[in-house]
């Protein structure tokens, strides 16, 4: 046993250096800093109203559009086309679509959703083929083509599939899981409006994790430079901007193995 005199000594020798340490704590953050670090903000999903839409768009148009890979690649300007708006509006009309919000209700993020059929890729072809702006059409060729690249409809044998097709996240709100929220809270809405597949593209280099966190499973995974077909633009080989398309699903009626099956019966024959 140590003499309570060294025990004495080590106790002080202790409780100086927790002192030093809690003195050296504070004077970096602040009480007021670590008590805001520990109550994060705290935000509510809710639907996009009708006289929302504007401020949907408005968002889009800036936070996930101007970081679009294929508007990106062709230095493309969308921000005063009034045919985007009109697509956008369509997928807004539906009403699938969210906002998520902070306690003062200001908007934080968006996620644009849209419940699709075959029929609605061969409309937007033929929306695209009267656009007067080579830029407009460009870009919802790729978007078309994107969406039947593969073809979920068939390969699952549905008539509809849930997209998670936008998702933006205004600059000072993100790196706070806004993004997962909202994808989270899209799947459970599909899944309660009885949707058996669940789709979400992921072009950029973060939103795969955003499907990841979300449970979906990757389905294909191929370089831009593949999705070509008529009309439809596509990124050269040689681009900094060919990135890899992931594509990820879930459905009702298939697991996460059952899905890593099917995964080998899509090949290259899906390009054109």
């Amino acid at each position: 046993m140590l003499p309570s005199v060294i025990i004495r000594k080590l106790q002080a020798i202790r409780s100086t250096f927790c002192a030093i340490q809690t003195n050296k704590c504070h004077s970096l953050f602040g009480i007021k800093d670590l008590v805001h670090q520990e109550k994060p903000e705290t935000f509510s999903i809710s639907p996009v109203q009708s006289s929302d839409h504007e401020i949907a768009i408005d968002m889009i148009k800036q936070y996930y559009l101007r970081e679009h890979v294929l508007v990106r690649a062709r230095n493309m300007d969308l921000s005063n086309d009034r045919a985007i708006d009109e697509y956008l509006i369509g997928l807004l009309k539906q009403g699938n679509s969210l906002f998520i919000r902070t306690e003062n209700g200001t908007i934080a993020g968006v996620c644009i959703n849209f419940a699709t059929s075959p029929i609605d890729v061969k409309n937007l072809h033929n929306y695209a083929f009267y656009r007067q702006d080579p830029n407009t059409k460009d870009f919802l060729y790729f978007t078309a083509k994107l969406q039947e690249t593969p073809n979920l409809w068939k390969f699952f044998k549905q008539n509809k599939i849930f997209e998670m097709k936008m998702l933006a996240v205004m600059p000072e709100f993100r790196r706070q899981g806004l993004a997962t929220m909202l994808a989270e809270k899209s799947k459970a809405q599909a899944q309660d409006q009885g949707y058996h597949v669940i789709r979400m593209d992921c072009i950029n280099p973060y939103d795969y994790k955003i499907a990841e966190r979300c449970m979906l499973s990757c389905l294909v995974k191929y370089p831009l430079h593949k999705l070509r077909g008529l009309h439809a633009p596509f990124i050269k080989r040689s681009s900094e901007h060919n990135r890899c398309v992931r594509v990820y699903v879930a459905s009702a009626q298939y697991d996460t193995p059952d899905i890593n099956m099917m995964r080998q019966q899509v090949d290259e024959s899906m390009f054109e």
